[in-house]
């Protein structure tokens, strides 16, 4: 089965401009979300992120090992 559906994306610069403030409540409020089944969940297209404690720590500490490449300044 195939969906297709219409997603509202912030892009770069906007992302940017962000307060942490604004930041958090995009992330908690835009980017994820935790269904009735206690999944958690891309909440643009709505795919399973992770279902049991051990996905969620593994997908928290591979976000984690990205520090030193996100915002890094680049040359």
């Amino acid at each position: 089965m195939k969906h297709t559906i219409e997603i509202d994306a912030v892009d770069i610069p906007t992302m940017y401009k962000m307060s942490i403030d604004e930041y958090r409540q995009y992330i908690e409020t835009e980017l994820f979300f935790v269904d009735h089944h206690d999944v958690l969940r891309s909440a643009i297209a709505q795919y399973p992120l992770a279902v049991t404690h051990e996905q969620l720590r593994a997908l928290i500490t591979y976000l984690q090992s990205l520090d030193s490449q996100v915002g890094a300044e680049r040359a």
